[in-house]
């Protein structure tokens, strides 16, 4: 894989400006999963992504991919499908085989709660979770399907930020078709952009250097057993491979 390098400056909002200037507590990330999902043309596909409202104070007014923090009921919603050999080898390098599940689940929730897609087939469960979203999921009698998603890629925010993430990067390609999205409070403009498009949107320094990982996997006919890995050591940012 190509050496991956960005462009762009760290963009951050206000508020968390306001929190460098005083003393910082050592931060732990928090575990987190973003999606990218596809439609078209594998190798040339549109991507689904959308912009974070301003009132945001970590990484405000960017274009991202759907994502965010895996919660605890993440854990115990029912899915269909199976992992990759290939991504649960990576996921439980890391993680119990419980928790690795749990972060793509979260990918699947976040994705439902800030575009209203919902990736998942036709079944009834009855689990009632104590989660509004997978509660959706229930009454519209769809279960989360894992098949089809393999992880790409792993992103830690760097040390000093009032607000850090352990984010691994999953894609799925949906087919041909584009499907229908929607705003949220969490997105705006939400909709499907190829990448020539998504090159004159205003996104965030990680999501650059994801975007160049995601054109380098794109090119793969044999996924590579290791994932690009971007995190900060000693002030200073690394290029590394996991596991």
């Amino acid at each position: 894989m190509a050496e991956v390098s960005s462009i762009h400056t760290l963009r951050i909002a206000d508020q968390e400006r306001k929190v460098r200037t005083q003393p910082l507590r050592a931060v732990r990330p928090r575990i987190a999963s973003t999606i990218v999902l596809t439609c078209g043309d594998p190798k040339y596909p549109k991507i689904l992504m959308g912009l974070r409202a301003d009132r945001h104070d970590f990484v405000p007014s960017v274009y991202v991919f759907p994502g965010g923090g895996v919660d605890r009921a993440d854990s115990y919603a029912p899915c269909l499908g199976n992992l990759s050999t290939r991504t649960k080898r990576i996921l439980e390098a890391a993680y119990s085989s419980q928790k690795a599940q749990a972060v793509v689940l979260a990918a699947i929730r976040e994705t439902r709660e800030e575009t209203g897609l919902m990736l998942g087939r036709v079944s009834d469960w009855k689990k009632n979770i104590r989660n509004d979203t997978w509660n959706e999921f229930r009454q519209a009698r769809v279960t989360p399907d894992l098949s089809g998603i393999e992880v790409f890629g792993r992103a830690v925010t760097p040390p000093g930020r009032h607000r850090r993430y352990d984010t691994w990067f999953f894609i799925k390609h949906l087919g041909a078709d584009t499907l229908p999205v929607s705003d949220s409070v969490e997105l705006l403009n939400v909709g499907w952009f190829d990448l020539e498009e998504i090159d004159s949107l205003k996104t965030h320094r990680a999501t650059d250097v994801m975007l160049a990982v995601l054109r380098n996997y794109l090119e793969y006919d044999i996924l590579p057993p290791r994932i690009f890995y971007f995190r900060a050591r000693h002030g200073t940012f690394r290029q590394d491979r996991f596991p």
